[in-house]
Parts: structure tokens; sequence; C-alpha cells
């Protein structure tokens, strides 16, 4: 079977790998049971991982026999959606009032089930772009008003992974690619390494 793309599969592991790996590590520091906060970052993680493998498998293995390629795909949507919703829970649960936290966690698990309703009758990347980034933009706001008005120094680790994840997702849009062998794909999945690790070292410095 020839592998497709191999540069972004290679790179698309390779995030998965150490989402993954972060994700491991800050379940096992202890966040998870100190903070729900942890808990959710740990799984916005994990699925950050399980997008980042199914991903580069469906790029790297398009021929695969139906359905496989739809499962992969697929999957890789809904990971995530499932990375965006943890997000949003993530950040509620740990900086929002009790009330505005109730109504953050409401309209996150809104937005994750009209998604998920979405994504199952359509495929474009765009979809999910779109809610991974409206979670995201609800965070860094979030994050950046605690970090500017409290010195909250996990929420400025938490912001700026945020904002290199956005920064990755210009370059991709943009298609910046610093070489024929290595597109604006594989740049993107380089500094959404960046980014993932900030926030992992933003939810490992919380405290509930």
């Amino acid at each position: 079977m020839t592998l497709h793309e191999p540069m972004t599969v290679l790179t698309d592991y390779l995030l998965a790998a150490l989402s993954a790996y972060w994700a491991r590590r800050l379940a096992r520091s202890g966040k998870t049971r100190l903070s729900a906060a942890g808990g959710n970052w740990t799984w916005a993680l994990a699925a950050s991982a399980a997008a980042a493998f199914c991903g580069g498998s469906s790029h790297g293995f398009p021929a695969l026999p139906q359905p496989l390629p739809w499962i992969l795909w697929k999957s890789t949507q809904a990971s995530i959606g499932l990375a965006a919703y943890f997000a949003i829970r993530a950040t509620a649960l740990r900086l929002l009032p009790p009330g505005a936290a109730r109504a953050a966690l409401r309209l996150g698990a809104a937005q994750l089930a009209i998604y998920l309703l979405w994504i199952a009758r359509h495929d474009d990347f765009i979809y999910s772009i779109a809610d991974y980034g409206l979670a995201f933009v609800f965070a860094l706001a979030v994050h950046a008003r605690a970090a500017l008005l409290q010195a909250d120094a996990a929420a400025r680790w938490i912001a700026g992974g945020i904002l290199a994840c956005f920064a990755g997702a210009a370059v991709q849009a943009l298609g910046l690619a610093p070489h024929p062998r290595f597109n604006h794909n594989d740049l993107y999945h380089l500094v959404q390494m960046l980014g993932t690790w900030l926030i992992y070292r933003g939810a490992l410095a919380q405290r509930a």
C-alpha cells in the first residue's frame, strides 16, 4: 500500500503522539483530582491526539477500502468537536462564576450536539474549523481576561497556546509552505505542537 503525503502523515502522527503524551502526563499529575478544569484539559488533549492520528491516517491512506476512509474522516471531525467541547468546559469551570459557567456548559453541549449532527452529512473541513474556532475564541477571551486582570499565570500559558493554534490555522489557510516537500499542512502541525504544549503547560500550572 502506497503512503500518500508522507511528511504530512509523519507530522500528524508526531502531533498525535505528543498530544497523547501530554494528556497522560496531565492525568498522572493529580490535576484531574484537584481540578475539574484539569480533567477537561486532559480530555481535550486526548481528543486532539485522536484527531491528529485519524487525520494523518486519512491523508496517508486514501485508497483504503470503504468504509475505512469514511470512518477515519468522521472520527477526525468528531474528535475535533470533542476537543472544542472539553476546552469550553475547562474554561468555564475554572474561570467563570457559577451562573455564567452553567450557561457556558449548556451552550457548549448544544454546540457539540449540533456539530455532530451536521457533520454526519457534511464532510468539508471548514465546519470543523468553525466549530473549533468558535470554542477557542471563547476560551481565549476568558483566559486573556484572567491573565490581564488577575495576573493568572496558568491563563497566560493557555492563552498563548490558543494564539499559537490560531497562528497554525492561519499558516494552513494561507498555504504557507517553506519547502516543496514540507507543505502548509506540515508547518501547521509543527505550530500546533507548540500550541498544545503551551496549553498542557497552562493546565499543569493551574489551581482549582
